[in-house]
């Protein structure tokens, strides 16, 4: 089955959200197959996934401060830096 940008997108929003604050392996796992997958993500998506980043940045949802916020942290520099390439 093949599935279309915006479900996946979407689909990946509804993921990531689901792990911010998670104390487990989840988190990197997500993040690792849609990191793998960036491309796919429509601009719309992107911008949706900062906001997230700066929300949960805002609510303190790390999970564990030192094994999940510094992931978290690489997440957001990754989608702030796929923006800043696909506005070049």
């Amino acid at each position: 089955m093949t599935v279309d940008t915006d479900s996946f997108g979407t689909l990946a929003i509804a993921a990531i959200r689901y792990c911010q604050g998670r104390k487990s392996y989840m988190p990197e796992l997500v993040i690792g197959i849609v990191k793998s997958h960036i491309e796919e993500i429509s601009d719309k998506d992107l911008q949706v996934m900062i906001n997230d980043c700066v929300q949960q940045a805002d609510a303190g949802a790390w999970g564990d401060l030192l094994i999940d916020k510094p992931n978290w942290l690489k997440w957001r520099d990754l989608l702030l830096e796929e923006q800043k390439r696909r506005k070049q």
